[in-house]
């Protein structure tokens, strides 16, 4: 029977030592996320978002729990199978771009492609992704030459690429101002539901939270759903 979830965390707790001290950053947080679902995970600084998405982009292990993304379990996973995984089945969108200076928009998703020929999936249309996302004009614009919502819709159509499971964003609006940033997460928005993505964005950004399905609250170490938000 397929697995109606694209990401699943399972009881995630995450400690860390600090001298004779353990701080609890996350206690048995569970999150399931359908295809085509685009949360929002909101709180305080420090309390534990990043640490929650590395988690869910197996860029950090729990302490105890378990993740399972795309029907792979990725406890206890050798790091070389880590990569393959975050590089299958992850699209990140992080807060700063991230773009390759040296290369033309086009070249930066055609160079995560040709990374990934060989893993058997279906892959995006490098053109028909940056004309969706209105950068036909863009294409062999390098980041020096672009504005800063333009590199970030291209790093967005990077993360759409390798037609991921799941697609992990954090902070995406921080570094623009109020209308630029909307229409970036309406952009996100537009290609989770288009592509039928699990989405997870971390947002200190409350003027975005009407975009998204389900919005969440990670506060004192614990996960809790948003009702009425």
């Amino acid at each position: 029977m397929k697995n109606e979830y694209a990401l699943q965390l399972n009881n995630i707790s995450k400690s860390y030592r600090d001298g004779e001290q353990q701080n609890n950053i996350l206690n048995n947080v569970s999150l399931e996320v359908k295809p085509g679902q685009f949360i929002a995970i909101v709180g305080p600084s420090g309390s534990g978002k990043s640490t929650f998405l590395s988690i869910a982009g197996a860029l950090l292990s729990p302490t105890d729990g378990s993740v399972i993304v795309g029907g792979q379990k990725l406890l206890k996973k050798q790091n070389k199978k880590l990569v393959k995984i975050r590089r299958e089945k992850i699209g990140f969108i992080f807060q700063n771009h991230h773009l390759l200076p040296f290369l033309t928009a086009k070249e930066q998703l055609t160079f995560v492609m040709d990374m990934n020929k060989k893993n058997g999936r279906s892959k995006m249309n490098a053109d028909e992704m940056l004309d969706d996302l209105g950068l036909s004009g863009c294409a062999n614009k390098y980041p020096s030459k672009m504005s800063g919502g333009e590199k970030q819709r291209v790093a967005i159509a990077r993360a759409f690429m390798n037609n991921p499971d799941v697609i992990l964003t954090d902070e995406p609006t921080a570094s623009l101002d109020g209308k630029r940033g909307r229409q970036v997460v309406e952009l996100i928005k537009k290609e989770v539901k288009k592509h039928n993505k699990a989405a997870i964005m971390v947002t200190h950004d409350e003027r975005v939270l009407d975009l998204v399905d389900v919005v969440y609250r990670l506060e004192n170490a614990t996960l809790k759903r948003v009702v009425n938000q």
